[in-house]
Protein backbone atom coordinates (compact mmCIF):
# COMPACT_ATOMS: atom_id res chain seq x y z
CA UNK A 1 0.00 0.00 0.00
CA UNK A 2 1.20 3.59 -1.05
CA UNK A 3 1.95 6.59 1.50
CA UNK A 4 0.08 9.51 1.40
CA UNK A 5 3.35 12.03 0.32
CA UNK A 6 3.31 16.03 0.85
CA UNK A 7 2.50 16.61 -2.80
CA UNK A 8 -0.81 14.59 -2.14
CA UNK A 9 -2.08 16.38 0.92
CA UNK A 10 -1.08 19.77 -1.10
CA UNK A 11 -2.71 18.70 -4.31
CA UNK A 12 -5.79 18.22 -2.11
CA UNK A 13 -5.99 21.39 -0.73
CA UNK A 14 -5.33 23.39 -4.17
CA UNK A 15 -8.42 20.76 -5.65
CA UNK A 16 -10.34 22.41 -2.35
CA UNK A 17 -9.40 25.81 -2.80
CA UNK A 18 -10.08 25.75 -6.62
CA UNK A 19 -13.27 24.21 -6.00
CA UNK A 20 -14.31 26.75 -3.67
CA UNK A 21 -13.15 29.72 -5.59
CA UNK A 22 -15.02 28.49 -8.79
CA UNK A 23 -18.35 27.58 -6.41
CA UNK A 24 -18.38 31.65 -5.41
CA UNK A 25 -18.07 32.63 -8.92
CA UNK A 26 -20.19 30.24 -10.41
CA UNK A 27 -22.66 31.18 -7.69
CA UNK A 28 -21.61 34.46 -7.11
CA UNK A 29 -25.38 36.45 -6.62
CA UNK A 30 -26.15 33.32 -3.59
CA UNK A 31 -22.39 34.03 -2.12
CA UNK A 32 -23.15 38.08 -1.87
CA UNK A 33 -26.64 36.99 -0.20
CA UNK A 34 -25.30 34.61 2.16
CA UNK A 35 -22.45 36.28 3.14
CA UNK A 36 -24.57 40.03 4.24
CA UNK A 37 -26.90 37.88 6.08
CA UNK A 38 -24.08 36.25 8.11
CA UNK A 39 -22.82 39.82 8.53
CA UNK A 40 -26.30 41.36 9.78
CA UNK A 41 -26.71 38.23 11.98
CA UNK A 42 -23.18 38.92 13.63
CA UNK A 43 -23.94 42.47 13.69
CA UNK A 44 -27.16 41.17 15.58
CA UNK A 45 -25.64 39.13 18.03
CA UNK A 46 -22.99 41.50 19.47
CA UNK A 47 -25.34 43.93 19.86
CA UNK A 48 -27.39 41.72 22.45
Amino acid sequence: MKRITKRDVLFFFIGIATFLILDSIYNWEETLEAFRKGYQDGQNAAKF
